[in-house]
């Protein structure tokens, strides 16, 4: 199986990023057509660090153009994101056909919606400006660092207000996401997490994966102090469970509350425009590769228990929540929504309702998170059994950043009655 370096080098080598590909990306940004430009030069780059994406490859795209008519020189920049897995299970994932699908008709209708109801410029993410299926499958959307958006570093998590801010966000986009899907039922096929059920079977090359990362996990909890309780707990737990558990989001709240849910809502997906003070004045989500329809629970487990600093997020749990449900409260009034709003009490119910999902998310993604080794962390990883052997996970567990991050976790799960199965 080829490593992610030489799909990377067998992309970059082929014929996917010819002249044409770019002229049609440069038509839509420059609003110009092919005979009144020419492309100068195309520099690319890595847009991401070693272990800072997993499904697809991201790569920063800085085009030279000279306009004929007044010799102008311009430079475009743009990201574009490649699925260089060969993995078949990934491949009938359909994470690009679900991205794109979300690009077209959801972001730009949620824009479009709350100017058209609040009369507010509320952006939710990049422009998408080109897809492409053949040879690769790939989407080029708009560089945002260009608008001074940057990303955050994953070992070390949000503080206190950028938290807040987002969450403030999600409200927005789940309110929208809400009366979207009372609006328009057609979009619900389009966003069935079952459509991935394939990977969460026995028969799944991921199934080696549930199985050795849990043992690792139970081994590295036997061993440490004060978490006897813990332990016997968690020994209960089977790889089926923690598998399984990723489809309790789908299901809605008691009060039948559904949203659109990012899906894939961690520290890397989201980038912040800080100024000059140090002040964080917005945020913009990326990547819509596992988008779905469920509770809203769902996102909130995978934002705060993944990308907020570990000791700002115990201690503020509650006023996450509650600043969350404020604006999902008051954007659901602002934009007319006409079903039952769930109650802050009815959210926090449905973080025991999906306790284990929440465990599972602790398990399986908080390690490649927090990992700061030199290991190449990618899905073909995951799903090679040779490559990853029980004690490479117990490896991964014993990672300081993580286990620090793990310990805090495991006993405010424990306060709470989170790992009572």
């Amino acid at each position: 199986m080829a490593t992610r370096d030489e799909q990377s080098n067998n992309f970059l080598n082929s014929d996917a990023l010819s002249d044409e590909f770019f002229i049609e990306i440069i038509e839509k940004k420059l609003g110009l057509k092919s005979d009144q430009f020419k492309v100068r030069l195309v520099l690319l780059s890595n847009a991401t660090g070693k272990n800072e994406n997993y499904v697809s490859a991201v790569y920063r795209a800085k085009i030279n153009v000279e306009i004929f008519e007044n010799k102008e020189r311009k430079f475009i920049d743009v990201i574009i994101k490649a699925m260089l897995s060969n993995l078949p299970e990934i491949k009938e994932w359909s994470v690009f056909p679900r991205e794109i699908f979300i690009y077209d008709n959801i972001i730009s209708n949620f824009e479009s919606i709350w100017k058209e109801k609040a009369n507010e410029e509320i952006v939710f993410g990049p422009k998408c400006l080109k897809v492409a299926n053949e040879p690769y499958e790939i989407i080029v959307l708009d560089d945002l660092t260009v608008e001074n958006f940057q990303m955050l570093n994953r070992k070390v998590g949000v503080d206190l207000d950028q938290a807040k801010l987002v969450l403030s966000k999600l409200g927005k986009f789940h309110a929208t996401g809400a009366l979207m899907i009372q609006k328009e039922d057609e979009i619900s096929e389009h966003l069935d997490r079952g459509t991935y059920k394939h990977l969460f079977t026995i028969e799944s090359s991921f199934y080696p994966f549930y199985v050795k990362s849990l043992a690792a996990l139970k081994n590295v909890v036997k061993t440490l102090d004060g978490f006897q309780e813990i332990s016997k707990k968690l020994s209960k737990l089977t790889p089926e469970d923690v598998m399984f558990a990723y489809f309790e989001p789908m299901n809605a709240t008691k009060s039948n509350f559904k949203v659109i849910n990012h899906g894939d809502d961690w520290i890397n997906n989201i980038m912040f425009k800080i100024n000059e003070n140090g002040i964080t004045e917005d945020v913009r989500f990326l990547d819509y590769q596992v988008s779905y329809i469920g509770s809203p629970v769902g996102d909130l487990i995978y934002f705060i228990y993944l990308s907020v600093n570990d000791e700002v997020k115990t201690k503020n749990f509650n006023d996450f929540i509650q600043c969350y449900h404020y604006e999902l409260e008051k954007s659901l009034k602002i934009l007319n929504y006409d079903g039952k709003i769930p109650t802050l009490d009815e959210i926090y119910e449905e973080f025991y309702e999906k306790r284990k999902y929440g465990l599972s998310i602790l398990l399986n993604v908080m390690f490649v998170c927090k990992y700061d080794g030199e290991d190449q962390l990618t899905m073909e990883t995951f799903a090679d059994p040779t490559i990853l052997t029980e004690e490479i996970m117990t490896n991964y567990y014993q990672n300081k950043n993580y286990l620090d991050a793990l310990k805090l976790w495991l006993k405010f799960f424990e306060e709470r009655e989170f790992l009572d199965f």
